[in-house]
């Protein structure tokens, strides 16, 4: 892999991550013992210590010449290099600006430090180590999952009529689930809704929905905001996920709906 002769500027970085952001349906390619590109993983473990906050796992995607993913707080982005088992990972990381409590920065912090010493690596049972220069193991991660099956998502933002994003209102839920028959379903925040799915040639294709027109306890806009997110996934071409997290977007690149997994402990409906 070619090495760049300086770091790029911090504007050049955020334009990247930017771009980087922008990409949906990524899959992670077969990982052979001789190469890291390609390869997508979430943290499992820093140092001897598991992690075991699916909803915040932070991520690592290595690309052909730039290294993205999550810190479990902020997107991330910047320069790495690899030759045989030695691994440098840029201190140029950009990130964005998103802003979570004291507790989980400390992680993100913790675990940017952490890429940032990381000099060596190992594939040991499947999964990937980070090494310091005395060899010691720094972090462990788990090969990351890109299907969107074999998780219950809990729904945290969907488009309005203006395409801006939009959080779900607070006390609110609304899930999505696809299923391996073609079948998406999931709570709309008033009403269960199913309906078919299908991904062909890497697009993706929801609906037509149809809602059960349940009566709404709660709050009037609730109904709004089912109409309103059941509209935003049914216009969905294209997903992203990352880690435990999700995007899904339309045909312009724009994101209509983002999720978070959640525990599989009931059926999030009866349909």
């Amino acid at each position: 892999m070619k090495v760049p002769s300086r770091p790029p500027r911090s504007s050049a970085l955020a334009a990247c991550m930017l771009a980087a952001m922008t990409l949906v349906g990524c899959s992670a390619l077969r990982l052979t013992p001789a190469s890291l590109h390609g390869s997508a993983w979430m943290l499992s473990a820093m140092g001897a210590q598991s992690v075991t906050v699916e909803s915040s796992l932070p991520t690592l995607r290595f690309g052909s010449e730039l290294i993205t993913g999550s810190d479990g707080c902020n997107r991330f982005v910047g320069t790495w290099y690899a030759s045989g088992s030695t691994l440098r990972i840029g201190r140029d990381l950009a990130a964005s600006r998103r802003v979570c409590g004291d507790a989980v920065h400390a992680s993100a912090d913790a675990y940017s430090r952490t890429l940032a010493r990381a000099t060596t690596w190992r594939i040991e049972n499947g999964s990937l180590v980070l090494l310091d220069s005395r060899g010691a193991a720094l972090a462990t991660f788990a090969p990351q999952p890109s299907g969107l099956v074999d998780k219950v998502w809990r729904v945290t933002g969907y488009a309005d009529a203006s395409q801006a994003i939009v959080g779900v209102r607070p006390g609110s839920l609304i899930t999505v689930e696809f299923d391996t028959d073609g079948r998406v379903r999931g709570f709309g925040g008033c009403s269960p809704y199913a309906g078919p799915w299908a991904m062909a040639e890497r697009r993706l294709n929801v609906g037509p929905l149809q809602s059960a027109n349940t009566a709404c306890a709660g709050p009037a806009d609730l109904r709004e905001q089912e109409t309103a997110y059941l509209r935003s996934i049914a216009s969905a071409t294209a997903m992203r996920r990352d880690g435990e997290r999700l995007e899904l977007r339309d045909a312009a690149g724009a994101v209509v709906a983002t999720a978070a997994a959640m525990p599989r402990t009931a059926p999030v409906s009866q349909q």
